[in-house]
């Protein structure tokens, strides 16, 4: 173990020496309690201590989508009758209510997959579809699903999107939008959302994995060659290779979501990270993933946030990544804008990544990005997004 990689192991009761950070705020209660699925020790003065801190922090896991995680986490640590009744009785109902909806999601996505390998198709599942699949959670009710994510090859979107009409899914579109002609939709990232009112979760047909502007990271080739074949509930589908499923939560949750759409870091996604990584274990290639991203200019985006990982949730870091002192200081704004309660730090934060932002578009596309400025438009939608913070 590097001694880089030791320093990134401070136990929970050096992390307000090591981070200006209050640890009762909600958001790092809610971290220290998520860490009790994860291998980490649990004792009741680590729980929030008073129905104030508990409202806070459910109301914090709520906005994470975090809140199933949190109550697998008591119970994993035998806590969870330490929790306030309603607090219990809470946690308690939104897993059934959420075990009930997934429930349906499998049947759908069984039946999805039937009608799919009808036509020789056999896709690739992505995000919560593959983590529900391969049984990454205990059950299906720790895990929230917003939509099914399903990557198919580009040229049977087509064959594809005939099969599903017939059964009863259509294309979600924004009004005043037209559908789009898949037929020219390969370069794409994936086609809009299709629905069905007989099923509870909207599909996305994914062409790519990710957004083309990282397809160098992680290719629909790459993620077909490497996945692995599961039969299930009667259909055959392709889960992927753990290493490309670490590499698509860290692309899609820190370069997508948390660097270039300027959202919150999703605790539930970051779980999810640090959870995959404990369960497939050796079977990730962290050399693979280093190599890459550091090939491609990322590998500074890497290291912050397995920084982060372990900072929040008690990652242990891959002896083959190398931090270096300066990865701690630069998660720091990340760290902060975790707490939903700091509404002021949370408005000067949004500020500056949007200034940030938008420099970084002028560089990049200087003819483009001034005549953006002397349009009343782009300054409206510029204060939106930071008032969007507050919101």
């Amino acid at each position: 173990m590097s001694s880089a990689t030791r320093n990134y192991r401070a136990p929970w009761k050096l992390l307000r020496i090591c981070l200006p950070i209050d640890l009762r705020r909600a958001s790092w209660l809610l971290s220290r309690c998520l860490s009790g699925a994860l291998g980490q020790t649990l004792a009741p003065s680590d729980l929030p201590a008073s129905q104030s801190e508990w409202e806070k922090m459910l109301r914090t896991s709520s906005a994470h989508l975090a809140a199933l995680q949190l109550r697998w986490a008591l119970r994993e640590q035998r806590l969870f009758s330490a929790c306030p009744a309603d607090v219990a009785d809470y946690l308690d109902a939104i897993y059934t209510l959420n075990l009930d909806r997934n429930l349906q999601c499998e049947d759908q996505l069984a039946d999805f997959l039937q009608l799919l390998n009808s036509i020789d198709v056999r896709p690739v599942l992505l995000k919560g579809a593959a983590a529900l699949v391969g049984r990454l959670y205990p059950t299906s009710g720790e895990r929230i699903i917003t939509d099914l994510d399903i990557l198919i090859p580009a040229e049977k979107l087509p064959d594809i999107l005939d099969k599903l009409a017939g059964a009863g899914y259509q294309p979600w579109i924004a009004e005043g939008m037209d559908v789009p002609n898949p037929v020219h939709f390969a370069e794409h990232h994936h086609y809009p959302p299709l629905v069905n009112s007989d099923w509870p979760a909207s599909v996305e047909l994914h062409l790519h994995p990710v957004l083309l502007e990282f397809a160098e990271l992680l290719s629909s080739e790459d993620v077909f060659k490497d996945a692995t074949v599961l039969k299930w509930r009667g259909g055959e589908c392709l889960l992927p290779s753990p290493t490309h499923f670490i590499s698509h939560n860290i692309i899609h949750t820190f370069l997508v979501n948390t660097q270039n759409q300027l959202e919150r870091l999703s605790l539930r996604q970051l779980f999810e990270f640090v959870l995959a990584s404990r369960t497939f274990g050796e079977q990730i290639d962290w050399n693979d993933i280093r190599n890459r991203f550091d090939s491609h200019g990322y590998g500074k985006a890497l290291r912050q946030y397995l920084a982060l990982a372990n900072t929040v949730l008690g990652f242990q870091v891959p002896n083959s990544i190398n931090m270096d002192g300066r990865d701690r200081p630069r998660i720091q704004p990340y760290l902060i804008h975790l707490d939903l309660e700091n509404r002021g730090a949370l408005w000067i934060f949004n500020l500056l990544r949007q200034v940030r932002s938008r420099l970084r578009a002028l560089w990049r596309k200087p003819r483009k990005t001034f005549g953006k400025l002397f349009t009343l438009g782009v300054y409206r939608r510029f204060i939106d997004s930071i008032l969007g913070a507050d919101r």
